[in-house]
């Protein structure tokens, strides 16, 4: 296995079919269960998920697809800070996997100690495991959650690290700044960073990226087609960030393409193996909704790319 294919991981952002009508494609327990043995089967080891992820569908059925492989064969990623209960049932203050199958489950915030414990917990149930390699705080940007983090969340989360049950602790989000303050008073091993690092949007991020290198802190990629924008014909609708990309980015994405094509390289193979590259990048985790996209990403990691290629867009100023 190159070294490109194994920091390439699989994203559980898709699985669930929640989100279905949203950002993501979606796909079901039969589809996911399919997606995941054949990403195992064909090299992947490294796995993400998350309890928001389908309202613990992801987990659930992640849990049924690996059951049958040796957990040190696998990396497993999950995250806290978020409670999945019963959206029929406000008084009950825990789901089944009956009820999440039917698509019961509420995300609720909770960045409590006690909601940090029983959410990585109710965690590694729906995974069927008893450990995880690495257990993030998920969204403290999007909860205005960060004086929570620092004081309540992260404390329970070392002292799980210490116990055994955690290997690695850390954060996911979609900003730089607040990991940067979060890296000054704490002691993460990880950060889960999505669509801040990429081909297309790389200058914000290199302080970030600095001081995970000072620090001893690995990264994994989210998000490193921005949603869409490096990955799709850019003379169709395309998205960046989750919504309608706007045309600037368009017109940057463009112009990166043309010098990407003048090495018989396409824009989606430069921006995946432009994060796989970096040496403080842990792992890639794109979403994966289908069989083909999972090989497509897997060719795209075995490809090798002349050095030339970085020159020039160093050169062009687009890293």
């Amino acid at each position: 296995m190159n070294n490109n294919l194994s920091k390439l991981g699989l994203g559980g952002a898709t699985f669930g079919n929640v989100l279905a009508d949203g950002i993501f494609g979606g796909a079901n327990q039969e589809k996911t269960i399919e997606i995941i043995n054949y990403a195992y089967e064909s090299g992947i080891k490294i796995f993400d998920t998350a309890p928001l992820y389908g309202f613990g569908r992801s987990e659930l059925w992640y849990g049924r697809a690996l059951k049958g492989i040796k957990r040190e064969n696998i990396n497993l990623t999950s995250k806290c800070g978020r409670l999945i209960r019963n959206s029929r049932n406000k008084n009950s203050s825990k789901i089944n996997e009956m009820e999440i199958d039917k698509g019961y489950g509420e995300p609720i915030f909770d960045y409590s100690k006690d909601g940090i414990r029983r959410s990585t917990e109710e965690s590694l149930l729906r995974l069927k495991t008893d450990y995880l390699d690495t257990l993030l705080l998920h969204d403290p940007d999007q909860g205005g959650l960060e004086r929570e983090a620092v004081r309540f969340a992260f404390p329970e989360m070392l002292k799980m690290k210490e116990e055994g049950i955690i290997k690695n602790i850390g954060c996911g989000m979609n900003e730089c700044e607040m990991p940067i303050r979060f890296m000054e008073n704490i002691d993460l091993d990880k950060i889960l960073l999505a669509g801040r690092y990429t081909l297309l949007e790389n200058t914000k991020s290199t302080k970030f990226m600095k001081m995970c290198a000072q620090k001893g802190v690995r990264v994994i990629i989210g998000g490193p087609y921005n949603s869409g924008i490096l990955a799709r014909d850019l003379n169709s609708p395309v998205s960046y960030n989750y919504e309608i990309a706007p045309i600037h980015l368009i017109n940057k994405a463009k112009n990166i393409e043309k010098t990407t094509n003048k090495f018989n390289i396409s824009l989606k193979s430069a921006a995946l193996n432009f994060v796989l590259n970096n040496s403080q990048v842990f792992s890639v985790v794109p979403g994966m909704s289908s069989i083909n996209e999972v090989k497509d990403n897997i060719d795209i990691a075995n490809e090798t790319i002349p050095p030339e290629l970085w020159a020039s867009l160093s050169e062009n100023k687009f890293i």
